[in-house]
């Protein structure tokens, strides 16, 4: 089977070389339809689109009224986003053949792009009178729906699409999708559970279910899920690589890591892979491999933000902070707005002495989000260190005032309230720090070494033990 494949294949290729020789040379061309599709999907399977776009033109001045190639033409266009264009073609062909399922598809998914959702619809439900395949027709109605953000309408088409079919991926993966956004996540257990039951051996309902377990951070039961969808297809490398990522969060790295593997076997390399099996050798402290694999992803793709970040977080860990801020500066020019790129440059920055670019950062950090407190922390102790405490204060002050009910902050404030002599003022926050958490004081005596010296903060300290005792 395996020679026969090969030998259509070089066939198909010599037609090819065929093809485009008689067009350099001008010599006269003529093929009969079916060739000229054989053509035009090798240029669309190397996805030589615009080599392909002009073949197909040719063809179709030969072949006008082939409802195949137009199709082809449109799906070209679309690998091009000239989508108006590929409706032309589309439309045409619906004329030709008013009954074809998959050109209402075309039609339907372009109009989708194009932000015509009430015509996608309408031509969608037009095509179930027609479609052996109502299932699929469902799921692009869903799709539609989804694309307007009318998540309701749209889980109840993936739900009837999953109903004609259980093992349809994408359906179950975007109802899933939609009940999350509906607040419906964790009822949806119910729902895939009870296809399960149906057919047990769903390794895609398996999947999902594994997927909703993860986002409601049930990682054992996630795990567990995965598991059985790999039991039913040892080959399902999605479900190894989200096997792995439950396990990251279980701490079972090396589970975790084995699972990558996996998936990289099956699929081959990938920025996505290559970064999480980067993660996982940074959590086993494996830091010389974590960089290894991180510069593996940046190589393939070198937009992937999210390898240029780890990259930094893995050279922190070996104290070599000048080249984490370059990588750190990279994740950050890719998505100014993630907080996490932000506070780890501020970080760095601060590491390295460079005090301005670190405080305009944290500055912007908490601006973002100024209920942090491991933020206003952070950066609150450069201010603390450099010796402007009135600012280090006012700086937890005002995140007290986002975030009322952390004990950190109060305790935190303490200290400073401590150094800046305000002795009675620290009495009353050690009081309110107290009474929100008590177990918490404990960060007092790691933050200053002599704090058994204030009589009159041990005295509170102690007061509060003993009712909490009794």
């Amino acid at each position: 089977m395996a020679e026969e494949f090969k030998k259509k294949k070089d066939e198909i290729y010599k037609l090819v070389l065929e093809f485009e020789t008689k067009m350099k040379n001008n010599i006269d061309i003529y093929y009969d339809s079916e060739s000229y599709e054989k053509i035009i999907k090798w240029y669309i399977d190397n996805h030589k689109f615009k080599i392909g776009l002009r073949a197909v033109n040719f063809a179709l001045s030969q072949h006008e009224f082939s409802s195949d190639l137009l199709i082809q033409r449109a799906n070209i266009l679309i690998a091009l986003q000239k989508f108006s264009d590929s409706l032309f073609s589309l439309e045409k062909a619906h004329s030709l053949n008013p009954t074809d399922e998959n050109i209402f598809i075309l039609i339907g998914q372009v109009k989708i792009i194009l932000g015509e959702y009430d015509e996608a619809v309408s031509i969608l439900q037009e095509a179930i009178k027609y479609s052996d395949n109502k299932d699929e027709v469902n799921y692009q109605i869903g799709l539609a729906y989804q694309a307007q953000k009318d998540f309701t309408n749209a889980s109840n088409y993936f739900k009837s699409a999953i109903e004609i079919n259980i093992n349809h991926e994408n359906a179950l993966y975007d109802l899933a999708y939609c009940l999350e956004q509906t607040g419906e996540l964790k009822n949806s257990i119910h729902y895939y559970q009870k296809f399960i039951d149906e057919d047990p051996y769903s390794e895609y309902a398996w999947f999902n279910l594994g997927n909703i377990y993860f986002k409601l951070n049930n990682y054992k039961k996630a795990v567990e899920s995965f598991e059985f969808a790999i039991a039913i297809d040892d080959e399902y490398s999605s479900a190894y690589t989200n096997h792995g990522e439950s396990n990251l969060k279980l701490e079972k790295y090396e589970i975790s890591k084995a699972s990558f593997y996996r998936s990289l076997e099956l699929d081959g390399p990938s920025p996505e892979i290559y970064s999480a099996i980067g993660r996982a050798y940074y959590y086993l402290e494996d830091y010389s491999s974590s960089i290894d694999y991180f510069q593996k992803s940046i190589k393939i793709d070198q937009f992937f933000k999210e390898s240029y970040y780890w990259l930094g977080k893995s050279l922190v860990a070996l104290d070599k902070w000048f080249e984490a801020i370059h990588y750190f500066k990279k994740a950050h020019k890719f998505n100014t707005e993630n907080i996490e790129y932000i506070k780890s440059l501020a970080f760095a920055e601060f590491k390295v002495g460079n005090m301005v670019s670190s405080i305009d950062l944290y500055t912007i950090a908490l601006e973002k989000e100024p209920s942090d407190f491991k933020t206003a922390l952070e950066f609150s102790s450069i201010y603390h260190e450099s010796g402007d405490i009135d600012k280090a204060i006012c700086i937890i002050e005002d995140t007290i005032d986002e975030s009322p009910s952390e004990s950190l902050l109060y305790y935190r404030l303490v200290i400073y309230l401590m150094d800046a002599g305000k002795y009675k003022e620290s009495i009353n926050v050690l009081e309110s720090a107290l009474s929100l958490n008590f177990d918490n004081h404990e960060v007092l005596f790691d933050f200053v070494p002599n704090f058994e010296t204030q009589s009159a903060l041990i005295r509170v300290i102690n007061q509060y033990r003993k009712n909490k005792l009794k």
